[in-house]
């Protein structure tokens, strides 16, 4: 009797099984469900300029999804289109993203599930080199253009699609406006050597040569010439990182200047970015003082910040962290207190004293 209510009761628990294994497998979710989406923390820019953007895979569903998340632009399977206004959606490859070989594994994304890669997108290379000598930026003229994205599974054909992320590229002005013209004339350059799509964003990591020390020279013409247009910022920074690395002393503290001078523009997307370079330079060169000034920076300005975090945690409740939120107001209450003893109360007391020597 016992042997065969273990029998019933094996071929119970086997089917339960099999029917629990069912119900998982339909509990998965297609790769389809999946959201693809992009952002961006600005959406009004100058013609010519880079834009940064943010790209967010995530299961919205109430299933888990199995896949694999390879959201990387240089991986091949995430594509960016771009359409002026009233034009079709085209492919933009973006210079800087380089085309990786990625491995991955297929995952089990639970709802709830987020991975996000930030970058920025800015120029093209020419589609036939051999005839064109110029790319493209993303924004060439003033107008509203339409940017998205699509991802397409690593194993299969299926893709999802983003939504539409809208940018309206002003009219540049004053020094804009001829920073701008300057910038589109080097289309003009016959000379390889002068590659205008570098001009705004590239550094130059290896051995300093002709055709880098020309552009190099263009860039340092672009800052004598138009120094307060929102452009100046993009070649501050890229001129700090090629200048920095400079074994010469005079160079090297050129470049970290151009790059403090980057860091201090509060709404420059590549600011955190440069103040980290301060920071590792700093460190490397062991100028202590110099890097807490700069870790202090960044945990003030950054706190959230993944990138950095060490340097955050260790600032943080620093007497120098707190110091640096209330440093300049010492300086500015002793200004005022010394302005208001020399224009009101210096003239009051000369005043009395005159009344009191007529009095007598």
């Amino acid at each position: 009797m016992i042997g065969k209510n273990w029998k019933y009761r094996s071929i119970l628990l086997f089917i339960t099984f099999l029917g629990g294994t069912g119900t998982l497998a339909e509990e998965i979710g297609d790769f389809t469900g999946l959201t693809l989406t992009i952002g961006t923390a600005k959406r009004k820019v100058l013609p010519l300029e880079p834009i940064e953007i943010t790209i967010t895979l995530s299961n919205d569903t109430d299933k888990p999804i199995k896949g694999e998340p390879v959201i990387h632009p240089g991986a091949g399977f995430l594509k960016i289109y771009v359409a002026a206004e009233n034009e079709p959606f085209e492919q933009f490859r973006s210079a800087d993203w380089l085309t990786l070989s990625i491995f991955s594994k297929p995952i089990i994304m639970q709802p709830g599930f987020r991975r996000s890669v930030s970058g920025y997108l800015y120029y093209e290379h020419p589609v036939n080199p051999d005839k064109e000598l110029h790319g493209r930026y993303i924004i060439e003229a003033p107008g509203i253009y339409r940017i998205k994205a699509t991802l397409k599974e690593v194993r299969s054909e299926r893709r999802i699609e983003s939504n539409v992320l809208t940018i309206e590229a002003k009219e540049p002005k004053g020094d804009d406006a001829a920073a701008y013209e300057y910038l589109r004339s080097l289309r003009d350059i016959k000379d390889k050597d002068v590659y205008y799509g570098y001009f705004l964003m590239r550094d130059f990591e290896r051995v300093r040569h002709v055709r880098t020390q020309k552009v190099l020279d263009k860039k340092e013409e672009f800052l004598s010439r138009f120094p307060k247009s929102r452009y100046a910022r993009y070649v501050r920074y890229s001129l700090g990182l090629t200048y920095r690395r400079e074994k010469e002393e005079e160079q090297a503290q050129q470049g970290i200047k151009l790059l403090e001078k980057a860091a201090s523009y509060k709404d420059f997307f590549l600011a955190k970015e440069a103040l980290l370079g301060l920071i590792r330079d700093a460190i490397r060169l062991g100028e202590t003082d110099r890097a807490k000034k700069y870790k202090v920076m960044f945990a003030r300005r950054y706190p959230n910040a993944e990138e950095g975090r060490d340097y955050i945690e260790e600032m943080y409740g620093t007497p120098a962290y707190w110091l640096s939120f209330i440093w300049p107001w010492p300086l500015i209450l002793l200004g005022a207190a010394a302005g208001v003893f020399l224009f009101i109360l210096v003239p009051l007391l000369k005043k009395k004293a005159r009344t009191s020597i007529k009095q007598r």
